[in-house]
């Protein structure tokens, strides 16, 4: 009896095994290199940071946008009042107005006649000489006192004469 083998070729074969990464691949992951899952878990952190990133940033320009809205209410308000006051100054400057307060709150009447004063000059022009006197001699117990205790004077030429020891004596 013959037998017959059939040949069939190996690409139709399925192993029960699965592949094996070639020996490059096998190489690389023995050197420090990364599988697909550890990829995958870095691209989703790097994802998630960025995410948070985002939404910080985003509610940072929320709130000064929330800060700036404020701000520009404060900053009508006041140049509203600003308004008001210049008015109530223009208002206050007017003649007819100052007239009315002079009248009514302060009891002022209006000039009536005008009486003009004669004044006699004086005899003399010249006025009477003041005497002068001289600075008061000061001790040397009381220039080391005001040393001491930083008590200043004003001095003239005569005076810096006498503290540096060359003055009359």
């Amino acid at each position: 009896m013959t037998s017959t083998l059939t040949h069939r070729p190996r690409a139709h074969l399925v192993s029960a095994w699965p592949e094996q990464p070639p020996r490059a691949t096998r190489a690389a992951r023995a050197a420090g290199g990364l599988s697909t899952v550890a990829i995958a878990v870095i691209v989703a952190l790097a994802l998630g940071g960025l995410s948070v990133l985002y939404l910080v940033q985003t509610s940072q320009v929320v709130q000064l946008g929330y800060e700036l809205t404020h701000l520009q209410e404060q900053h009508d308000t006041l140049v509203l009042e600003n308004s008001r006051l210049r008015y109530e100054i223009a208002r206050y400057q007017s003649l007819d107005t100052v007239e009315r307060i002079a009248r009514h709150e302060l009891g002022m009447t209006p000039v009536r006649r005008t009486v003009f004063l004669e004044v006699e000059r004086p005899a003399s022009t010249e006025l009477p000489p003041v005497a002068e006197t001289g600075p008061q001699p000061v001790s040397r117990w009381q220039r080391l006192w005001e040393l001491v205790w930083g008590i200043g004077r004003a001095a003239d030429e005569s005076d810096s004469a006498d503290a540096s020891g060359q003055g009359t004596e």
